[in-house]
């Protein structure tokens, strides 16, 4: 049974490309030749064809093998490359196998060319396994770099996780008994009073401090969920009127678009942090005021979810930072101003609600973070 092969052959006479094939064909081989005469035909032909060899004359009219050879190597395929010429000069010769052809053939002695496009078939066989088995490690060596990285997230978690318990006791219970003592001052001045301004600063920063350490919790150990049919646009317009004087006295303008949604089935506690979080984001990415937008709307999907995007007029999110801002501890706010934990748990939420969430940023313009979650 003959052996199928594909050869492109630059050649400029039909004459010796018949010669050349007929003396495969005794040896047993089942030749499909195409010839070229140029770069552009040579081009078009590796670019569309899928070839086991290149055989080539050594000069043609307008073109020559080492052109040839040189559009080979412009080419992605790697393919054993074969100078058959009458006339070559021994100099020549060695240019042209220093430039990377694999063997040179005179062409009234064609008695080399069985056995040299065999071996360079054989080669060229070890050369694409080669690259096979790289492929393979290099996919190998970054699916463990991967392993790695999240080994490493697990150890600081770990650790996270140890820090947090004693966290909540050296920091809630006194957070809690000022906070108490701010309540009871506060209950004793009245509206206007010029002490009553500063205190309500110290009880927001207290209630800030207080988020932290839950969001250090939250993020550390997960805890049971209290699942319940919700419709968002309610916990939306709830957790907003928690930022209404905070919005005002940033100069930000709140405004909703809210289409109807199907309802979800979610923990009501956690939903609310994650757009907490996603409109405490978007108030630090406006220093100077500007418009928090919250909508909703149906995806007709099977089943349909409830969107919800939170979209700001902000700074925006530099787009070096993008890949990295669900990682955790990854944060682009200033020193002291953020943990880089409010986007991961975030995520972690929405995930394990069976949703999705991502983020999109125009730098110096606007961010929009869209959640998903299944009806």
């Amino acid at each position: 049974m003959s052996t199928p092969l594909r050869i492109l052959y630059v050649e400029d006479s039909d004459d010796d490309a018949i010669f050349v094939g007929a003396h495969l064909r005794r040896a047993g081989y089942a030749p499909v030749i195409e010839r070229v005469e140029n770069a552009a035909a040579m081009t078009a032909a590796l670019a569309t064809g899928e070839w086991d060899i290149v055989l080539s004359d050594f000069s043609l009219l307008h073109f020559s093998a080492p052109d040839a050879l040189k559009v080979l190597h412009d080419s992605p395929q790697d393919l054993p490359f074969i100078i058959i010429s009458g006339a070559i000069q021994e100099e020549e010769a060695v240019a042209a196998l220093r430039a990377g052809a694999h063997d040179f053939i005179v062409k009234n002695r064609l008695t080399r060319l069985v056995p040299a496009i065999a071996r360079e078939m054989r080669e060229a066989g070890v050369r694409r396994q080669q690259r096979q088995a790289e492929a393979a490690l290099q996919a190998r060596t970054e699916e463990l770099a991967a392993m790695t990285q999240q080994l490493w997230q697990a150890a600081k978690l770990a650790t996270l996780g140890e820090l947090s318990a004693s966290l909540a006791h050296e920091l809630n219970n006194p957070l809690f008994t000022v906070s108490l003592h701010i309540q009871a001052m506060l209950a004793k001045l009245p509206a206007g009073d010029s002490q009553r301004k500063a205190l309500e600063v110290m009880d927001g920063e207290v209630e800030r401090m207080s988020r932290l350490v839950a969001n250090l919790l939250q993020f550390s150990r997960r805890s049971s969920r209290q699942i319940a049919p919700l419709d968002v646009r309610d916990e939306l317009t709830n957790t907003l009127e928690l930022l209404r004087f905070h919005l005002r006295h940033r100069h930000i303008q709140a405004a909703t678009e809210f289409q109807p949604v199907p309802l979800v089935q979610a923990d009501r506690e956690q939903l609310r942090q994650v757009f907490l979080n996603l409109f405490t984001n978007a108030v630090d990415a406006m220093p100077q005021g500007g418009t928090l937008t919250v909508r909703t709307w149906t995806a007709e999907t099977t089943p349909p979810q409830a969107w919800i995007e939170v979209a700001d007029t902000g700074e925006g999110v530099p787009p070096e930072a993008l890949g990295h801002i669900w990682e955790p501890f990854f944060t682009t706010k200033p020193e002291g101003k953020g943990t880089g934990l409010g986007l991961p748990i975030c995520r972690r939420i929405v995930e394990e609600h069976g949703g999705t969430i991502d983020l999109e940023s125009q730098p110096g313009q606007w961010t929009r973070v869209r959640v998903g979650l299944p009806a």
